[in-house]
């Protein structure tokens, strides 16, 4: 059976649109559903609850959960959904619950962002360090369903490569796989020799997905982030994986691309890493 996916709701409109996308997640792939409620602030619920209950922050983050559950339950009868209210913050909430997961779906931005951090600020730490992929939705749904996937010809065995295919079978959507290219001002990038490595490589999966219609882009430029951010504003989903695609390491710290894209991509993001042998240290709280 796969792992149950799990969802961020703090009442946001970014995070209701998490919790939507993410049941379209679990009624497609035929997975539970869990619900993940960080408690709020007194403040926080009076936007968004009446003021006897949002008064009782324990009844309040209750009350938020399972009006949230109540309406994805309305809208897909099928759905295998529960809740959880924790005490903690919220980024420690959902790495916690990434452990036993097989995806966390998460808004972009939640309540109060420029009291608490940047817009995006919870949203990228969680995605660079759960022990699941993550995927990251902003508050307005996407009104594309093409998936693009980031390639990396240096990591062709990516478990961003099989998730990106299996993203867009249960969305019955086309797959394009962007394979960008940093070259030298001297030395022009040989476009065919690279599209047909990124057939060759992806040869298993096509056949494996045969309904996945599937295009590759190969993307010259010196930006690899800025050319997948372009490619973010035709696309329903974005899968990247656990590195920085073409970006030297000694010129950007690790998660780099990932942050950029969750904070700015036009389209939900998902990022993908790999399975880590000790997933409770690397999700382990500060």
């Amino acid at each position: 059976m796969l792992s149950r996916i799990i969802a961020g709701v703090d009442g946001s409109a970014a995070s209701l649109a998490a919790a939507q996308m993410a049941a379209v997640e679990a009624v497609a792939s035929h997975r539970p559903l869990r619900l993940v409620h960080a408690r709020l602030p007194v403040a926080d619920y009076a936007l968004l609850l009446p003021p006897g209950i949002a008064a009782d922050t324990r009844a309040a983050g209750r009350t938020l959960v399972e009006a949230v559950r109540d309406a994805l339950r309305r809208r897909h009868p099928d759905l295998e959904v529960c809740t959880v209210v924790a005490e903690s913050t919220a980024a420690g909430a959902l790495l916690r619950a990434s452990r036993s997961a097989g995806l966390l779906v998460v808004g972009r931005s939640g309540l109060n962002t420029a009291r608490r951090g940047p817009a995006g600020s919870t949203a990228a730490r969680v995605a660079v360090r759960a022990a699941c992929p993550v995927m990251v939705v902003g508050p307005v749904p996407p009104d594309r369903d093409e998936v693009v996937l980031g390639f990396d010809p240096e990591e062709p065995d990516a478990p961003s490569v099989p998730f990106a295919f299996a993203a867009a079978h249960w969305r019955g959507a086309g797959l394009r796989i962007c394979c960008v290219r940093q070259f030298d001002s001297d030395q022009r990038p040989d476009d065919a020799t690279a599209r047909r490595a990124v057939h060759e490589a992806i040869a298993g999966w096509r056949a494996t997905y045969a309904d996945v219609p599937v295009a590759v882009d190969v993307l010259t430029g010196t930006d690899p982030v800025a050319r997948l951010l372009d490619a973010s504003h035709e696309a329903g989903l974005v899968v990247i994986g656990d590195r920085d695609l073409g970006v030297h390491p000694a010129t950007a710290a690790p998660g780099h691309l990932a942050e950029v894209l969750v904070r700015n991509a036009a389209s939900p993001v998902a990022v993908v890493r790999p399975p880590r042998r000790h997933a409770r240290r690397v999700a382990a709280l500060p």
